[in-house]
């Protein structure tokens, strides 16, 4: 019977088909992304004072949490505070009531707000940040609970911390570099740990068994791709020597071997080897300039062409995940727009230079 379940089981997940209410979640999420801020209300905040665009979004889609914070917050940390909030609930919601293989699917995704929670957590303790620091910076809407987020902020130690995840996708790995972390002093070989399970993780739950799910899971190599060019950039722009495994397995179209040697790659190779991806367009025209100007441009520009490609997509598969994946991608640069004219406008930036770190 055991041998009969497993058979039927791998059979059933080859087939194209896939269980889920998609009609009405992606009718649900339709209604959710009319209430997306447009450009023009981001230009708008930029005229506008701090005490002005916490007034503004406490009239809108951020109401309930403005109100409910306003007497123990204010000015940024209401902002951000509110925003934080807000994108949790309206996850977690999506995540309710959507079923079958779907569930799983924006559950695994998801789960990336766990491997920020432990990171924040984790970080936390190692710099003998308060709890309530600490939590500030927590986003329940992961798999975790928010039980189970404080007893992990309980901890006293990053040791107990990691022993605290004992039972989840995380802990073996983690336990696998804790020497490595003891050695250096570094919280890094942590962080890159949960980052490498939490893609291996996700991409196992999306087999590309209908043309949607293929493009679903496109969209999380092409996140794969962007997240380890950032990376590739940052260690040249440093001139850092690598020390351990930095780079994510699964990306689509640069292979995890070749990243290490695109490091030391003159500039001129290191074109040519974008010139045979589509990245070309988005960070050749950019890489010239980068000792002088930093890596804002071309950060912000891989993000870009990642929303980019999911919009594209999500209109092409009205009735799959795509379009839920568009939501969420948006909905995080609604937050960490806001986020960053509000703490830009705190720390007495120019609008211009604001204005630079947004991605519209």
């Amino acid at each position: 019977m055991t041998d009969f379940k497993q058979v039927f089981e791998k059979m059933r997940s080859a087939l194209p088909l896939e269980t889920g209410n998609y009609p009405y979640v992606c009718a649900r999420v339709k209604a959710k992304k009319r209430l997306l801020l447009s450009s023009d209300v981001y230009m708008r905040y930029l005229r506008m004072g701090i005490t002005g665009i916490a007034r503004s979004i406490g009239e809108g889609q951020y109401a309930e949490e403005v109100l409910a914070l306003g007497t123990k917050y204010s000015g940024v940390d209401l902002i951000e505070m509110a925003t934080r909030n807000n994108l949790a609930k309206v996850f977690t919601q999506i995540l309710e009531f959507s079923e079958g293989h779907l569930r799983t699917m924006i559950s695994r995704y998801l789960d990336r707000w766990d491997v920020w929670n432990i990171k924040s957590i984790l970080r936390g303790k190692f710099c003998d940040a308060s709890n309530e620091e600490i939590w500030e910076t927590v986003i329940p809407a992961g798999s975790f609970t928010t039980e189970f987020l404080h007893t992990l902020l309980e901890k006293e130690t990053v040791d107990e911390i990691v022993e605290g995840l004992e039972g989840t996708i995380y802990w073996e790995s983690l336990k696998q570099v804790e020497e490595e972390v003891k050695e250096s002093g570094s919280l890094a070989p942590f962080e890159d740990a949960l980052a490498h399970r939490y893609y291996s993780f996700l991409l196992e739950a999306v087999p590309p068994t209908t043309e949607p799910n293929l493009r679903f899971r496109h969209f999380l190599q092409r996140e794969i791709d962007s997240i380890n060019l950032k990376t590739l950039l940052r260690v040249r722009f440093e001139e850092a020597k690598l020390e351990r495994d930095v780079f994510i397995a699964g990306g689509l179209e640069i292979p995890k071997a070749d990243l290490t040697g695109m490091i030391d790659m003159p500039l001129d190779q290191l074109e040519t080897k974008l010139k045979r991806t589509s990245y070309d367009l988005v960070l050749t025209p950019l890489l010239k300039d980068i000792e002088e100007k930093g890596l804002t441009d071309a950060v912000r520009a891989l993000e870009k062409f990642i929303l980019m490609w999911a919009s594209k997509y999500s209109h092409i598969h009205p009735l799959s995940i795509l379009p839920v994946m568009d939501y969420f991608a948006r909905k995080e640069r609604e937050v960490e727009n806001i986020r960053i004219i509000a703490r830009g406008k705190h720390e007495d930036l120019s609008t211009d230079v604001i204005k630079e770190l947004l991605v519209i």
